[in-house]
């Protein structure tokens, strides 16, 4: 397994947590729905565990932007995007067919039971405040992953936001702390707007030394280029 070369413990079958952003994993897009399938279930095959955690993307978003105009406040907007997050979530399962829980993990508890069965296990959001990509990073810490991969709609992490800036520069590493700095110019913290990590997220990272690759996910195949050791997308590190 060359992933030992990334995680540094190559003697046992190595624990990942894959994010997949809701903007992949959807109604729009079931060919990627299809194509994650056949990638995680190729590395489940391998000797991979794998937990999975799916975002809501536009489907949230569409929802939350309603009911916001409908006078919503934040907590029952993140409850609608948590909805959504489940329900691209069981695409995933159903494409993942036996090799998946059957059900969709809603809290950590019933993630761990889903997880003692041996199957992949796949995850949407879990209560409101806290975004899918905490979720990641609260799974990645209970299952004792060191790397959580998030297949996302950019290449990586930028100094800057590139769809506003066209001279942005890819971090091929970045600390935390760094990370921190760059989003604060950048991310918003309602319902709908989280984008890469949150508070939760980072602190998690930071205290269980957890690292989290951030690739583009149009491209499936970047997962398996990941763990195949080729140098792909940012890698955040703890400090």
């Amino acid at each position: 397994m060359v992933l030992g070369c990334i995680m540094g413990d190559p003697g046992r079958a190595e624990r990942i947590v894959v994010k997949i952003s809701g903007k992949l994993i959807s109604p729009d897009h079931p060919e990627l729905v299809e194509d994650y399938a056949a990638i995680l279930g190729r590395l489940e095959e391998e000797g991979y565990r794998v937990a999975v955690v799916v975002g809501g993307g536009h489907v949230a978003r569409r929802y939350i932007n309603a009911a916001r105009r409908l006078g919503s406040n934040e907590a029952i907007l993140d409850l609608i995007g948590i909805a959504a997050s489940r329900m691209n979530a069981y695409l995933l399962a159903l494409a993942l067919g036996g090799k998946a829980y059957p059900l969709v993990a809603r809290g950590l508890e019933e993630f761990m039971a889903f997880w003692s069965t041996g199957k992949i296990v796949v995850a949407g959001g879990f209560q409101p405040g806290q975004s899918t990509n905490a979720v990641s990073a609260i799974l990645a810490e209970a299952i004792g992953s060191k790397l959580i991969i998030n297949c996302s709609t950019v290449d990586g992490v930028y100094d800057k936001d590139p769809r506003i800036h066209p001279d942005a520069r890819m971090l091929p590493r970045v600390t935390v702390s760094e990370l921190v700095k760059i989003l604060s110019r950048t991310q918003s913290h309602k319902a709908g707007k989280y984008e890469l990590l949150d508070p939760i997220a980072m602190r998690i990272m930071l205290r269980s030394r957890i690292r989290l690759a951030v690739i583009n996910g149009f491209n499936p195949e970047n997962l398996a280029r990941l763990l195949g050791g080729e140098s792909v997308g940012s890698m955040v590190e703890p400090e």
